[in-house]
């Protein structure tokens, strides 16, 4: 496959070097990508079936896509789902609210994720008030679940506690997670934010402030990022 559905060069899409190449922000172009043809460049003839376990959420009924406003397209097949698959072994399947405590602390063990979001670096620090908000969409990933879990554990002994743990949009987050990640459904939950990006679980919860909701998702299919 030389190209997307609109004959746009492997400068877009494609395949370099014998690599699949594929856009690295939501826009138009992303959503000539679905799952096929993802899977094709990825597997040759792999079919869908076999490439994309059942959409099912942690919560809840129905997978829905990671709400990444404007922020780079996330998943392992770049669709903005936190798709689980047997061509996964990472299990990039936790909806994870990203914020500069966690890519700090993230960069800190090896997993250097500052550079897909440049716009936290000119965030500002987090107000000391938790019911203060900001006009700032949320940054959502589809983190590795054991790389949700490894900063889980480290709060316990981290000076920053539990600040370093991403919040999780749990409608986002495939029910594979807690199993590929070694952590309870509890813990995922104890950290949620909800589908309006304000609440926890059933309406409670502890969610960061400036998460808001859905609406700025989009649901715009693109692209995988290998980390």
């Amino acid at each position: 496959m030389s190209g997307g559905r609109d004959g746009s060069s492997s400068a877009n899409g494609g395949e370099e070097g014998g690599l699949p190449v594929f856009p690295r922000k939501n826009s138009e172009y992303a959503r000539f990508f679905d799952e096929d043809d993802v899977c094709e460049l990825l597997a040759g003839r792999i079919e869908r079936r076999r490439a994309v376990e059942g959409r099912a959420p942690v919560f809840g009924d129905t997978l829905r896509p990671a709400p990444v406003g404007d922020g780079p397209t996330t998943g392992f097949f770049r669709n903005n789902f936190c798709d689980a698959s047997p061509h996964d072994p990472g299990s990039h399947t936790v909806a994870a609210v990203v914020t500069p405590t966690f890519l700090d602390f993230s960069r800190s063990r090896g997993n250097d994720l500052w550079p897909l979001f440049p716009r936290l670096r000119q965030s500002a620090p987090l107000s000391v008030s938790t019911s203060q908000s900001t006009t700032s969409p949320p940054c959502v990933w589809c983190l590795c679940a054991s790389r949700w879990y490894e900063a889980l554990k480290a709060a316990a002994s981290h000076p920053l506690g539990e600040q370093i743990v991403p919040r999780v949009v749990l409608e986002a987050t495939h029910e594979r997670a807690p199993l590929d990640g070694g952590f309870s459904k509890e813990e995922l939950e104890r950290f949620a934010v909800g589908g309006d990006g304000t609440g926890g679980a059933g309406g409670g919860g502890n969610g960061p402030a400036g998460v808001t909701g859905w609406e700025i998702a989009g649901g715009a299919t693109g692209e995988k990022i290998g980390r």
